[in-house]
């Protein structure tokens, strides 16, 4: 019978801190009023537009959040699509998240079982009226002593859907919140984003990812590029490299599968801020299981399915080998998560291809989990420019591990790291 597990986070980071789970904090921006720390209606900008009425004492659900009125597609484990029916934008937001809109006000609210919460609101365009004017009407009312911000943070500018945009962060107690107002020719944007300062970064890839899907309506794009001074072509700038502080066992686990699409027989991974480009089966299926973790494993139903191949960025704390340090913090990791854990083949790895040699190191483990004996093949590999590792490594149930080991092995020998 196949085991079902849940995946495991690492309990102790490099440092020998421990690591919460972004969900463990609230926010503070979920069920509460317009003046708890951080949170800040939006009518600021548009007084003509009323500030969300803060909901009245509501009682829980099973799941243990408030019920939304007004939710619209409210299935956790898929993106939610949304078009405003008045100003005609279009987003997406990820998994676990829940929609309240509000016609009259112009208005709509996302809110994640992951701990943050987004407001959109809309209001007809002002030229008269700068961004920069925009942001200190904003913090007038809402920056200082015995306010809902306490302090501005950071300020820039940016391209939001090729429009002009101002971006600014507060911060409040225990919660952040990101400021972006996005100028078009027909209607400003103002999107706030709350989450807990001790998840914030971590969580911003959620926001990231609603940003990335934002499609104002034809008109609302300047005729001409928007160009901010001292910044280059955003196409142009690789983004930043992504990786975690410690890197995660994972000794069985993996979260919701999901479906699988038709394909070639081999599918590829390349995708900026990961660092590298991997071929796997299309028959497999690949899951993010976070910002900088990927598994690969056979499809649902099968054997396979418990054969995981995954990939991790990681970012260890100190100075040296920075492989070794990561191998070490894995491997104390999965003897902290797993039980009668048993390493052998521990050895050096040369990765040598594409004009690249990179030293590493590479262990085969064996460990109790869930009942159940696993293996667990992993290599770590130092990023070229230093401070970043790649942890690749295969892990499946101990009687079917040789069985996938060909495939395991075929996917690593794609692997091309970039230089």
């Amino acid at each position: 019978m196949r085991t079902i597990a849940r995946a495991l986070i690492a309990a102790a980071l490099v440092t020998g801190a421990t690591l919460h789970g972004a969900a463990a904090e609230n926010t503070g921006a979920i069920g509460t009023s317009a003046t708890a720390p951080g949170m800040v209606p939006q009518n600021a900008i548009h007084p003509d537009v009323a500030a969300a009425t803060p909901p009245a004492t509501q009682v829980t659900s099973p799941t243990g959040l408030p019920p939304v009125p007004g939710v619209i597609n409210a299935d956790p484990a898929k993106p939610i699509a949304y078009q405003d029916a008045k100003r005609g934008f279009m987003l997406v937001a990820p998994p676990g998240s829940r929609f309240q809109e509000r016609a009259d006000a112009e208005q709509i609210s996302i809110q994640s079982r992951k701990g943050y919460a987004v407001n959109i609101q809309t209001g007809d365009a002002n030229p008269a009226m700068t961004t920069p004017e925009m942001f200190h009407k904003l913090e007038v009312r809402y920056l200082g002593d015995g306010k809902p911000w306490a302090r501005k943070v950071d300020e820039s500018e940016e391209i939001v859907a090729g429009m002009p945009a101002g971006v600014a962060v507060y911060e409040a107690g225990s919660t952040r919140t990101k400021v972006v107002v996005a100028r078009g020719a027909n209607t400003d944007f103002v999107m706030m984003f709350f989450a807990p300062i001790s998840h914030f970064e971590k969580l911003s890839t959620e926001f990231e990812w609603i940003l990335a899907s934002f499609r104002p309506a034809p008109g609302e794009k300047p005729a001409e590029p928007v160009q901010i001074a001292g910044k280059q072509d955003p196409q142009a700038v690789e983004p930043p490299l992504r990786a975690q502080t410690a890197p995660d066992a994972n000794p069985a686990g993996r979260p919701k599968p999901v479906e699988q699409a038709s394909a070639p027989d081999v599918l590829i991974f390349s995708e900026a801020g990961y660092g590298y480009r991997i071929e796997y089966p299309a028959a497999w299926q690949l899951e993010k299981l976070s910002a900088f973790t990927n598994a690969i494993s056979g499809p649902q139903g099968t054997p396979a399915y418990d054969a995981i191949v995954s990939l991790q960025n990681v970012k260890p704390a100190g100075d040296g080998d920075v492989a070794r340090i990561a191998l070490d913090n894995l491997k104390a990791n999965l003897s902290q998560q797993a039980r009668a854990v048993q390493f052998v083949g521990e050895k050096p790895v040369t990765y040598a291809k594409y004009g690249l040699t990179l030293q590493g190191h590479q262990f085969v483990a064996s460990y109790d989990h869930q009942g159940q004996r696993f293996r667990k093949w992993a290599l770590v590999i130092p990023r070229p420019e230093g401070g970043i590792a790649h942890i690749w490594s295969y892990t499946a149930p101990a009687t079917q591990f040789d069985t996938y080991r060909p495939v395991a092995e075929k996917i690593l020998n794609s692997l091309k790291i970039d230089g």
